[in-house]
C-alpha cells in the first residue's frame, strides 16, 4: 500500500455517483470530484475490472513509488497499471473521454451508465452492471477481514449489541 505523506495537501473524494456515457465514450465528472481531480486526470486499469482515476499530483507520487518495483514479484500488476495509464483532460462541460481500451476493461459501453466511487485519494470508475455485481460481494465478514489485514482496530465491533 502506498501512503501519501502528511504534508501532501489533497482533497479527498467520497461518495458514489452515476452518469451516462455518450456515444463518444465521454462521461461527466461528478461535481464533488472536479476540484480534487483537476483538469488533467490520470486514468489507469484497476483490479476487479474498474478504472482508477487520480489527480496528476497524486499519480506522480504513486508512479515515483512504483518505479522501483517493476522487477519484483507483483510486477505484472504494476506493469499493467503503469502501462495502461493515460491522461484524460476535462472538456468545458466537465466530461472526460475514457479511452476505449479502458472502457472495455471496465465493461463500460457507450450509452450505458458509469459509476464513480470516491475512495479518498483515488476514484474508481465502473460499469453499472459490474459495480452492482461487485457490491453484492460486500459482506460484514469481508469488511472485518479487510480491517484485520490492514491491522486497523475494528470500527464496528463484531459482537456489539444495540441497547
Amino acid at each position: 500500500m502506498i501512503k501519501l505523506p502528511e504534508e501532501f495537501n489533497i482533497q479527498y473524494c467520497w461518495g458514489e455517483y452515476e452518469h451516462g456515457v455518450d456515444d463518444k465514450g465521454r462521461v461527466i465528472v461528478p461535481q464533488d470530484f472536479r476540484a480534487p481531480l483537476g483538469e488533467d486526470i490520470v486514468a489507469t486499469r484497476g483490479p476487479d475490472h474498474c478504472i482508477y482515476l487520480f489527480s496528476k499530483p497524486v499519480w506522480d507520487y504513486i508512479e515515483k513509488a512504483l518505479r522501483n518495483y517493476v522487477m519484483e514479484r507483483n510486477s505484472g500488476f504494476l506493469l499493467r497499471m503503469l502501462g495502461s495509464r493515460t491522461i484524460v483532460r476535462t472538456d468545458p462541460q466537465a466530461r472526460i473521454a475514457v479511452p476505449k481500451a479502458l472502457r472495455d476493461w471496465a465493461g463500460i459501453s457507450n450509452s450505458q451508465t458509469a459509476v464513480f466511487v470516491g475512495q479518498g485519494s483515488k476514484i474508481e470508475l465502473w460499469g453499472k452492471k459490474e459495480w452492482d455485481q461487485a457490491t453484492t460481494a460486500f459482506t460484514g465478514a469481508n469488511m472485518y477481514d479487510a480491517l484485520e489485514s490492514l491491522e486497523m482496530p475494528a470500527i464496528i465491533q463484531k459482537d456489539a449489541t444495540v441497547s
